[in-house]
């Protein structure tokens, strides 16, 4: 059992990403002309300093408090991070806010490319895409089999046209509110495509 556990993290610290949005509450605000902003406020995991402490590599509270300082340094350096506090272990509590324009900047992932929960993109046809991304399957059974799923709401504000889009609930309004609660990293990911004036 104890060699499985450690092929699975040692599986688990090449994954494409460090870092895995828990516990959650998300906006994306888009409006007609490209303008956007993202809030992010909930937990995140150090995928990596998690599998340091599985393997032992890392051990007793002193130990885990100086390397998760490392952890939240690394967050901090991005200035849309206004708050990162380490909880426990391999846990943090984070508010992020970012705010830009998707025609200029062309792409935005959170909370990076390697570690990528979500991202806005502008497509070669021009069209916006929002995208939801998540580790691979294997590693996704893995880290649910020890109880680390992903749970939240993710919540997209538009005045723009939507072309298609995967949200099971929508309020209409000006903006429209688009909402995916997420219960697992199992569930669909969410999807939208966006026309801008």
């Amino acid at each position: 059992m104890i060699c499985r556990l450690t092929v699975f993290f040692a599986a688990l610290l090449l994954l494409a990403g460090c870092y895995l949005p828990l516990d959650f509450e998300a906006d994306i605000n888009i409006d007609a002309k490209g303008r956007y902003a993202v809030r992010y406020k909930g937990d995140i995991i150090a995928v990596t300093l998690l599998g340091k402490i599985s393997k032992g590599k890392v051990e007793g509270t002193s130990e885990i408090e100086e390397q998760a300082a490392i952890y939240r340094r690394d967050l901090m350096r991005d200035k849309s991070f206004k708050k990162v506090e380490h909880k426990k272990f391999a846990r943090f509590g984070a508010v992020y806010e970012h705010q830009g324009d998707i025609r200029q900047d062309k792409s935005f992932d959170f909370v990076r490319s390697n570690s990528r929960f979500f991202a806005i993109q502008q497509r070669k046809d021009g069209l916006i895409e929002v995208l939801g991304d998540r580790p691979p399957k294997k590693h996704v059974d893995g880290l649910i089999e020890r109880g680390i799923d992903t749970r939240g709401v993710l919540r997209i504000w538009t005045n723009a046209k939507v072309i298609k889009h995967n949200a099971p609930e929508v309020r209409q309004g000006s903006p429209t509110v688009y909402q995916w609660t997420i219960r697992t990293m199992r569930d669909p990911l969410p999807s939208m495509i966006l026309q801008l004036r």
